[in-house]
């Protein structure tokens, strides 16, 4: 059989380690055909024949037998570093390009013989091949090559030249020959000879023409057979990739779809999402620009109210006036005429109201100081016109009647700021009257006696006060200056504009042992309550010209000092 590529492999040192460790060579020599079997299945080569220690297979090209070669020697070179120097084996391969004979499973002749040839003359660890093998790969592996020349080799009647191949680059030495390309088809068989011996024995026979030409016409229909079922795979491959690719395709397409469905599907969502939202801002705006409405007509209406409550109180005040002026004048007449000393009740005088339980309120007992002057009473109990306030005056007729009228707002959660009128009608007994009336719609008595203490200072005199404040939620530490007046006993400090943020007021009158207690009301200027009211008290003594206490100015911890001017 024409063209027929040989390489036989032959193992270095083989019958030594058999018979120093037979049982540990065995397992080298198995580990080792393992990958020898594997890389030559790799590239597709066939092993036709193994004898103890050799291998002979046939493969497709010289290309891929010299490639196997080359892989083989690179693989057992690495597996070889990793054992001890004696446990080591070495391989030998030869490579040939030849005529053969078929007999059986095996492959004979003279292609067979130089293969094996040629792997007995290499060198332990190198690949032999021959010129026939050479001139077909010299062009196609980056391998490099030493000219071996002319080689006699046993029982082969002619001289072969050999080249030793050099897995580390490419290399031609010695008389180098021009590749000649003059075989035709091939089969290609490669003997790997793992001796470590002299090689091994081959079995040369002589088949007869007609049982070549049957076993070739059966290798021929083997191959035809093999070429169709090949076609039929092939076939099958290609219908099976295509439905494959048909089937991908449909899934994109489907997966497309999908993507675009998904898209509009929340594009769609996200369009409804901001028309609604749009709808519930619109349905906002619109509540808010009611609520604003509603709370701006509350505002007007409640600034009407308060309008006409403070009218109807400065109608009723200027009513209670000129009741009082009246009666005043005629009992000032009548207290002249009667021999009655001006100015009798002339000096500081404490008021009390004691008011019993009336609905949800408890009962309550509220003193306030005042200065009479020129015998006309008034009594003025926190900021005029403020929720919580009243104010009511009268002058006592020549028999020590007294009537006091006006008017206040209720500080009360249930009519918070409602106006009412205030009336009360008592006598004089000596120093001391005793009255009852209402307040709004509540009972009350009211008992005004004179101060145990005499007035020490004359009316209006001239003090000055500064209130000196604490750190307090984010302001720091500052002093305030208030203007003081003084009637009689009666302090009344004041600071700021009435009824604008910042605004304060302050009464109280001194005791008998100098202590003077300052409580009333004001609206906040600080950023964080501002504009909203507050009250506030403080508690000190005098000592000579000279006050000094403490207390609070709404939340904030304070020192009042008043001095005189």
């Amino acid at each position: 059989m024409p063209g027929l590529k040989s390489e036989r492999q032959d193992a270095v040192g083989y019958s030594r380690m058999m018979a120093a460790d037979e049982e540990g060579t065995m397992k080298i020599l198995s580990a080792h055909r393992a990958v020898i079997d594997g890389i030559i299945e790799f590239h597709e080569g066939r092993i036709i024949n193994t004898a103890g220690d050799s291998v002979l297979a046939e493969f497709a090209s010289p290309t891929e037998a010299v490639r196997c070669a080359v892989e083989v020697q690179d693989a057992l070179k690495t597996r070889n570093d990793s054992l001890p120097e004696d446990r080591r084996l070495q391989f030998r391969i030869g490579v040939n390009l030849g005529d053969v004979m078929v007999k059986g499973d095996d492959l004979l002749g003279d292609g067979v013989n130089v293969a094996a040839r040629l792997e007995g003359i290499a060198e332990p660890g190198n690949i032999y091949v021959s010129s026939s093998v050479y001139d077909q790969i010299a062009d196609k592996l980056d391998l490099g090559f030493v000219d071996l020349g002319d080689q006699a080799l046993k029982n082969i009647d002619r001289p072969i030249r050999a080249y030793r191949v050099e897995r580390e680059g490419r290399r031609v030495t010695a008389a180098a020959r021009k590749p000649h390309r003059g075989f035709g088809p091939w089969v290609a068989a490669t003997i790997g000879a793992i001796a470590v011996a002299a090689g091994m024995a081959w079995y040369l026979g002589q088949l007869s023409s007609a049982r070549q030409e049957e076993e070739a016409k059966a290798k021929v229909a083997a191959k035809i057979a093999k070429v169709r079922a090949e076609t039929a795979e092939a076939k099958r491959r290609a219908v099976a990739e295509a439905e494959l690719a048909k089937a991908r395709a449909e899934t994109q397409e489907a997966k497309r779809r999908a993507e675009s469905e998904t898209a509009s599907a929340l594009q769609a969502k996200r369009s409804l999402e901001e028309q609604r939202a749009a709808e519930t801002r619109s349905r906002a705006q619109a509540e808010l620009a009611q609520v604003r409405a509603e709370a701006e007509a509350a505002r007007r209406k409640a600034e009407t109210e308060l309008a006409a409550a403070a009218e109807s109180r400065r109608a009723a005040e200027a009513a209670a006036k000129a009741a009082v002026a009246a009666p005043a004048a005629k009992a000032a007449a009548s207290a002249a005429s009667a021999g009655v000393r001006a100015g009798r009740y002339q000096g500081s005088w404490i008021a009390v109201f004691d008011c019993p339980a009336f609905r949800t309120r408890p009962a309550a007992s509220v003193k306030i100081p005042l200065v009479v002057s020129a015998d006309v009473f008034e009594l003025q109990r926190r900021v005029r016109d403020q929720p919580g306030s009243f104010n009511m005056r009268g002058v006592p007729s020549a028999d020590g009647r007294l009537q006091l009228l006006g008017g206040g707002f209720s500080g009360f959660k249930d009519d918070y700021g409602s106006p009412y009128t205030v009336a009360f009608d008592g006598r004089f007994s000596g120093e001391r009257y005793e009255g009852n009336g209402k307040l709004g719609a509540r009972d009350c008595g009211l008992t005004i006696t004179r101060s145990a203490v005499e007035p020490a200072r004359s009316d209006h005199a001239q003090w000055a006060a500064s209130l000196s404040c604490a750190a307090f939620a984010g302001e720091p530490a500052q002093i305030f200056v208030a203007a003081v007046t003084v009637a009689g006993d009666v302090f009344e400090l004041r600071k700021g504009k009435r009824d604008q943020p910042g605004w304060l007021q302050l009464n109280g009158m001194v005791q008998a042992d100098g202590r003077l207690r300052l409580s009333g009301s004001g609206i906040s200027g600080h950023k964080q309550f501002y504009g909203k009211p507050l009250q506030a008290a403080f508690d000190g003594k005098l000592s000579g010209e000279r006050y000094e206490g403490r207390g609070q100015f709404g939340r904030r911890d304070c020192t009042l000092t008043m001095a005189r001017k």
